[in-house]
């Protein structure tokens, strides 16, 4: 079988399979990728070179490169750290969410590299509010170090008055999500600091912590057959963003680039 042009030839051909049929089939053929990528570490970074290609050339992502990036996060891939936070930069919405959900099952080396990036107080809000829910995945892992030291980086965002509003606010979620109940106090001191008519995300946030002190399970927790159900229903947890549908012959909508595959 010889692959089409418009996929790099250094793709790995066991890969072709999540670029054929519907959404059904794609599905299916990630679910059997996970195994075979567990024990081969030149498959794994196949397609990490694939989606830092697509993130740099920003030509969009196909259900089966969606499907990649989900592989990786449930490979736990160290490797793929670097790319998951520079997506977190992409206008992909969609592989933002994903990104989050895998560097949250990462671990340890996406948790040192995100702490390492949350020390520039310049860094865009919005890029900082998704990078701080990607610590939210501390709660699946047993650091006990690295969960002091997200805590602690947490409160310390909450309480600046410096940093950008949205990195205030992901702070005071992620600190409900985790169970942080001896930051209701800090909560309730910021709002009567900062925000005297109050401030509906920390407030929100504030009343879910002392409904639920224990905090809350993440997405990350999800398994991969739940997750892999979001692509077949164009949405992810946390954002409703739509995927577009693979064409009834199996083609892609992506007008420059034909995914079909030649005998």
């Amino acid at each position: 079988m010889e692959m089409n042009e418009s996929l790099p030839s250094s793709l790995d051909p066991r890969l072709t399979h999540l670029f054929r049929g519907d959404l059904d089939e794609v599905t299916e053929a990630c679910i059997q990728l996970i195994n075979t990528v567990f024990d081969d570490p030149e498959l794994e970074q196949s397609m990490i070179e694939r989606i830092q290609q697509l993130i740099d050339d920003e030509e969009g992502f196909l259900p089966g490169e969606l499907c990649m990036a989900l592989i990786l996060g449930e490979l736990r891939s160290a490797p793929a750290t670097p790319i998951f936070l520079q997506a977190l930069r992409d206008e992909d919405e969609m592989l933002q969410r994903i990104s989050i959900r895998s560097l949250q099952r990462i671990g340890d080396p996406a948790f040192e590299a995100i702490l390492e990036m949350l020390e520039d107080p310049q860094l865009e809000g919005e890029t900082a509010s998704l990078a701080i829910e990607a610590l939210e995945g501390i709660s699946l892992h047993e650091l006990p170090q690295q969960r002091t030291a997200i805590e602690e980086r947490l409160r310390k965002d909450l309480l600046s008055q410096q940093l950008p509003l949205p990195r205030r606010e992901a702070a005071a979620t992620a600190l409900s999500h985790l169970g942080m109940a001896d930051a209701i106090d800090l909560m309730e001191e910021v709002l009567q600091r900062d925000f005297p008519h109050g401030n509906v995300l920390i407030g929100e946030s504030l009343e879910a912590l002392k409904e639920n002190p224990s905090g809350q399970g993440g997405v990350a927790e999800d398994p991969i057959e739940n997750v892999l159900g979001w692509l077949e229903l164009d949405l992810v947890p946390g954002a409703e963003f739509e995927i577009e549908p693979l064409l009834p012959e199996g083609k892609t909508p992506r007008e420059e680039t034909d995914l079909n595959f030649e005998d």
